[in-house]
């Protein structure tokens, strides 16, 4: 457990911080009824609101918040593929294209699969040429069947051992072997959607693998 704050802090309080963005969106603007059962978290400074003898258990917390907070847009919104598909487009806007790792870098910004050392999320390369999101974790859909306290997770720690500079998992991966599960999951059709929108402008295409994952491709 991290007694200082470190640029790892800074990005996850961004991904955080973004999914709250999502459920505006979703809402059309109107937060009212959720902000009654879980308030946004604030877009402060971080060094300004973390609590800095607890940074890995507050930040997990605030992951919960918005975790809530998005699961109820989901299910209280209209149209909601249609908008997903709409805020991708509207995020992939004077993004870099060029290659993987510059997708993969601006992607992981916007995509939230727990902490870190959660290992949730993981990205790889093919020896076809194309990019795998793999969901090693699916931490989204206790979110759908249980009552989450966040302020439990205040006492969550990290086992990982890594500095809080960089995480293997910000970065494309250099493994040989591509494991994918298979799961249902209607918050990864969710987002499936936010990705169909992202990459439409690009030169890249995505489908869905097994629930799931999805796969990056150059268009033909």
């Amino acid at each position: 457990m991290s007694k200082n704050l470190g640029p790892i802090h800074f990005m996850m309080y961004d991904k955080i911080k973004f999914q709250d963005k999502i459920t505006s969106y979703l809402l059309d603007g109107d937060t009212s009824e959720v902000d009654k059962i879980n308030k946004p978290v604030s877009t402060e400074p971080l060094e300004n609101l973390i609590d800095q003898e607890n940074i890995h258990g507050w930040l997990d917390s605030k992951i919960d918040v918005v975790e809530k907070r998005l699961n109820y847009a989901l299910n209280h919104s209209t149209n909601t593929k249609e908008k997903l598909y709409e805020f991708g487009k509207i995020n992939a806007e004077g993004k870099d294209f060029s290659d993987f790792n510059g997708v993969f870098t601006d992607l992981n910004m916007l995509l939230l699969d727990g902490m870190p050392c959660d290992n949730g999320l993981s990205a790889q390369i093919d020896d076809m040429g194309s990019l795998y999101l793999i969901t090693n974790k699916n931490l989204h859909s206790k979110y759908e069947n249980q009552d989450i306290n966040p302020e439990d997770a205040r006492d969550n720690v990290c086992e990982g051992g890594h500095d809080h500079d960089h995480h293997e998992n910000f970065e494309v991966s250099s493994k040989e072997d591509i494991n994918l599960k298979s799961e249902n999951s209607s918050y990864h059709d969710y987002r499936y959607e936010f990705l169909r929108g992202y990459f439409s402008d690009s030169p890249y295409d995505v489908e869905m693998v097994n629930g799931i994952n999805y796969r990056i491709f150059p268009k033909n």
